[in-house]
């Protein structure tokens, strides 16, 4: 009898869990590399390395001594790009070449090519010497960080040199963006793309209430006009076309107005902190599922482009302004159902300060949408560890 074909998830992190799970439905034997080896992939995969996935040659060797048939992202941007430079290599399927995904994923790039060719993106430059070139207030970002780290809202340009060497300090790279803020609403748009057409596409709202550059809360949009989700959808698509996107997810953050829209950021990979979860339960539909197909070359199947909501879903990461030592949840009295809770710590283990860290995940179900409109923005208020001072009193 012939061993199963197996898989190797660039990323051993919580929110990957569910790509195991897929896999191994198929019938891959797992397998997951990372450098964090305390991060739960490494017991759940059947096999595991401590690899850096972000070393690409480490990656190739990998793959090779373990004879793997198919490679997949995590929920790390890191994960597509190496992934992307191992695919190109070993001719795995599901990635975009590395010059596209670059284009995608890092945002000094993106922003060049989104202005030459017309998107909606706000204005920026990559040098202090051409910041006046927009008005004030500005954001002052690293080209290639996540989770918000090293951004800064910039309201008076003494502020800027700082707020730059911040930005550039945070980059793998070493390269800072400097853009024009916006002030409007957050929000994601998550499509799945099929011979180079969205098939199926989510809108979420976005809030961040406990670090201003992070998302902490959200549910299925309850604010976006159709009118307004069409452009953004045709958009998208017009930019797939453009930029050639192989099979798999596009996932857009973007802000309006309500009348305008900018897109932010871009990336191929899964969103973090169990978006997909989110999306499955408001909606049936079997996210990881979709994400995991083309990386195994599966013919799967769309029944609506724009699924329609079947629950009142919220999404809650639970996280922390100050650093403190976490000693469990403290849940107030909450306008709604608690269907999961995710810990990702242990009573008495050190809880950072977001962005840099997170103490659990909180799916709630409320009975109607004006409940779930009026109780998402707010969950950090009902869903959040008590800090040692409150712990004290």
């Amino acid at each position: 009898m012939s061993s199963p074909s197996r898989a190797l998830l660039l990323d051993a992190g919580f929110a990957s869990l569910p790509f195991l799970d897929v896999l191994r439905q198929h019938g891959y034997r797992t397998a997951v590399c990372g450098s964090k080896t305390q991060d739960p992939g490494h017991r759940f995969a059947d096999d595991s390395s401590p690899v850096n996935y972000g070393d690409v040659q480490q990656v190739i060797d990998l793959c090779r001594e373990w004879g793997i048939s198919a490679l997949l992202p995590g929920v790390t941007d890191v994960s597509y790009l190496a992934g992307s430079r191992v695919a190109e290599q070993l001719g795995f399927s599901g990635f975009d070449t590395p010059d596209v995904a670059d284009t995608l994923f890092q945002k000094d790039q993106f922003r060049q090519w989104a202005q030459a060719n017309h998107f909606p993106v706000p204005a920026a430059v990559q040098q202090l010497s051409e910041s006046n070139e927009l008005s004030l207030p500005l954001i002052v970002k690293p080209v290639d960080a996540y989770s918000g780290l090293g951004i800064t809202h910039i309201s008076e340009r003494e502020q800027l040199a700082v707020a730059f060497l911040a930005a550039q300090q945070a980059s793998r790279s070493g390269e800072a963006l400097i853009e024009q803020f916006i002030n409007g609403t957050l929000h994601s748009h998550s499509a799945f793309i099929r011979n180079g057409e969205i098939v199926c596409e989510f809108y979420v709202d976005e809030f961040c209430t406990v670090y201003p550059w992070q998302v902490n809360s959200s549910s299925l949009t309850t604010q976006l006009s159709r009118t307004l989700q069409d452009r953004v959808s045709d958009c998208l698509a017009t930019l797939t076309s453009q930029l050639g996107l192989c099979d798999g997810l596009l996932h857009t953050q973007f802000m309006t107005d309500g009348n305008d829209f900018w897109l932010i950021e871009l990336t191929r990979r899964c969103p973090g902190d169990l978006y997909s979860r989110l999306i499955s339960l408001s909606t049936g539909v079997p996210y990881s599922s979709h994400f995991v197909a083309p990386f195994i070359n599966i013919d799967d199947h769309f029944d609506q482009r724009r699924p329609v909501r079947q629950r009142f879903i919220a999404r809650h990461t639970v996280s922390v302004a100050e650093a403190t030592r976490f000693a469990g949840f403290h849940f107030a009295a909450l306008p709604a159902k608690i269907l999961d809770v995710i810990p990702l710590k242990l009573p008495g283990d050190a809880l950072e300060a977001a962005p840099r860290d997170r103490a659990g995940l909180v799916f709630a179900e409320c009975d109607s949408l004006t409940r779930l409109a009026q109780l998402t923005p707010h969950l950090n208020q009902y869903l959040n560890p008590p800090m040692q001072q409150e712990r004290k009193s």
